[in-house]
């Protein structure tokens, strides 16, 4: 940021190495604030600047990472000379230490905001995510802190005055504010969209008495209470922001839809959607363009429907969490049951894949992928007692019996490393014979070895034949999917070939031929050059675990493939990336712009019902969106 009142200042900051100022418009640059800690490249120093009376410049700095340590709690600074010796005042103080995440959930390196508006020196905003550890106690949220004195004394904006009960509340994670000009009223920018405050503040500090708190908890709420908004005001309506991971949909058939009455809305039947969005739930798409019921609260992933009873489904939040509903997405109902996947020692990708079994014969399955594929035959357990025992919002996530997901493939262990006594002791290395990113010169072999499980996809035409691929570009084939756990055999197919060696993002089998796949790879031809190249392949299994990998990007853009699917129909391939979709007709060797209207950017899942000539795209940030096909 250039400095007004100073020509030839400019501030900058960088992840791990705190602001850095040069006086010369950029030719050479000094630090003139260090970080809270260079070793952590989470480590993250947002700043605002502000002109004080004296002509001098003022800034703020906020330094947080992602350790929740004593000493990495995230701590607030000033100088009133940012221009000149720029000798920093540390101000942290209880009322806004760690403002961007206690505990587990430290994340300045996601969520951290200063801001300090035009003409208002002594004026400065500082968010973040929400302090759990304390929220509804000794403040309400901490999302956005508020101060008038320079930083001396803040306020919590989190929630109005509105109720003691249900109060108008932020969203956790808090990236963005702007003051409208001469008042005191603000807009707040979250992972959940858009809000304003009313302008004028309350007192609500009265409320910290009913909280069972005394001595300073009492009094550090009554100072964070004292200055709040009246009212908070959600601006989202017509507003798309929302980032959907994926999109569900329920089989086609008439038992598994509902009739339109929304705003779209012509009494036609629509299928049943339903898509996980990042930090906001899983919604359900009941005929309105306007209106989606949450299902579920928190991250929302991957989700999926029975396919034969829309009733039942399934969604996942972050890493392995997921649960499940019997009883037709009644938000009350969810259970867990993904606590034996929870309590391996395995890991998963952020959004991990999780697919529901397209097969009527083998309805109750559902994979999910980890270091191993894991599975369940009927649905993560029985309905009755998983209710009873397992509810989402009263028991936790790695309570025995909640959930039966087992691995699937050999049975055993395998031992990679047998460790050493030390010192320091080293433990032996054990992993799963499932694990299917393992080096072990076995079905999974020596090469691109790590990541964790990326894609599922079975082939709806058997109950047996599933497709799994790694971040790693692994690619495996199981015939017998739904067999006995032990019994099921994985089968390499990559090894023999020369497929990029990069994560899949996306397998769509080929309904008329389970052998028959098509796969798309993320990342960049330019970081392997040419010895693995390529985003959307043909893969045809020739052999037990061989198979001819053929190059099908023709005129794509060297840009990370991020999702793929085919029309069954017309045999057409649609991919996703991070400006869009494109369509490659049958027998052509052109990729094209796909229909209109989508805005350019990132599709994170492209979901096809070929059958109602739909094709649906979750976006990153501009909601989902439906293309008809002709």
């Amino acid at each position: 940021q250039a400095d007004r009142t100073h020509p030839g200042v400019i501030y900058v900051n960088e992840f791990s190495r705190g602001v850095w100022r040069s006086l010369d418009n950029g030719t050479t640059w000094a630090q003139i604030k260090t970080p809270l800690n260079a070793g952590l490249s989470t480590d993250r120093a947002e700043f605002a600047i502000t002109t004080l009376p004296n002509g001098k410049t003022r800034m703020y700095v906020g330094i947080g990472n992602s350790s929740s340590s004593a000493a990495n709690l995230a701590r607030f600074y000033r100088t009133d000379d940012a221009s000149g010796v720029a000798g920093f005042a540390d101000l942290t103080t209880s009322q806004i230490q760690g403002w961007c995440g206690l505990g587990p959930g430290a994340q300045c390196w996601y969520d951290n905001v200063v801001y300090t508006p035009p003409g208002k020196p002594d004026a400065v905003y500082v968010g973040g995510s929400y302090d759990y550890s304390h929220f509804g106690r000794t403040n309400n949220g901490r999302g956005f802190l508020y101060s008038t004195d320079a930083g001396t004394s803040f306020t919590d904006l989190t929630w109005d005055a509105t109720s003691s009960i249900a109060p108008n509340g932020m969203h956790p994670d808090q990236h963005a504010i702007v003051q409208i000009p001469g008042t005191d009223t603000a807009f707040f920018g979250s992972d959940g969209g858009l809000m304003r405050s009313s302008g004028s503040f309350a007192n609500i500090s009265s409320q910290c008495t009913s909280r069972g708190l005394t001595g300073t908890n009492l009094a550090l709420c009554q100072q964070l209470l004292s200055r709040v908004p009246t009212q908070l005001f959600s601006l989202n309506t017509g507003l798309s922001t929302l980032q959907f991971q994926s999109l569900s949909v329920a089989a086609p058939g008439p038992n598994n839809q509902f009739n339109g009455s929304g705003s779209n809305g012509n009494g036609n039947p629509q299928t049943k959607i339903q898509g996980g969005t990042q930090d906001n739930g899983t919604f359900l798409f009941t005929g309105s363009l306007d209106v989606w019921p949450q299902e579920i609260y928190g991250d929302g992933g991957q989700s999926g429907f029975m396919s034969t009873n829309d009733k039942v489904r399934f969604n996942t939040f972050t890493g392995q969490a997921n649960d499940a509903n019997f009883r037709n997405g009644d938000p009350t109902k969810w259970v867990i049951i993904s606590a034996p996947i929870l309590s391996s020692p395995e890991a998963a990708y952020f959004y991990p894949p999780i697919i529901a079994d397209p097969n009527v014969a083998a309805a109750g399955s559902i994979f999910q992928g980890s270091f191993s594929v894991w599975r369940t035959q009927d649905w993560g357990g029985n309905q009755a007692s998983l209710e009873v025992n397992c509810p989402e919002f009263t028991t936790s996530a790695v309570q025995p019996g909640c959930g039966d997901f087992v691995r699937i493939g050999p049975a055993g262990t395998t031992t990679l490393d047998p460790g050493s006594p030390g010192p320091p002791p080293v433990p032996p290395t054990v992993v799963f014979n499932t694990d299917l990113t393992a080096p072990v010169a076995d079905y999974r072999g020596l090469s691109r070895p790590g990541g964790a499980v990326a894609w599922i996809e079975r082939a709806p035409q058997n109950t047996g034949t599933a497709w799994a691929a790694t971040g790693t570009g692994r690619v495996f084939i199981t015939d017998n999917a739904n067999d006995p756990a032990a019994s099921v055999v994985w089968n390499r197919l990559d090894a023999g070939a020369s497929p990029p060696n990069r994560a899949i993002s996306a397998i769509a089998v080929d309904p008329k031929h389970a052998n028959h796949a098509w796969l798309s790879y993320n990342g960049y031809n330019v970081t392997v050059g040419s010895s693995a190249p390529g985003h959307v392949f043909e893969a045809m299994r020739t052999g037990s675990s061989t198979a001819t990998f053929t190059d099908i990007s023709y005129n794509l853009p060297d840009f990370p493939i991020t999702a793929l699917v085919r029309d069954d129909k017309t045999g057409d391939l649609y991919a996703a990336s991070d400006f869009g979709v494109m369509r490659l007709p049958k027998g052509s060797t052109t990729w094209t712009v796909a229909g209109t209207g989508l805005p350019m950017v990132e599709v994170s899942g492209l979901t096809i019902v070929a059958e109602e000539r739909k094709l649906y795209a979750a976006t990153h940030g501009r909601s989902a969106w439906m293309l008809q096909l002709p």
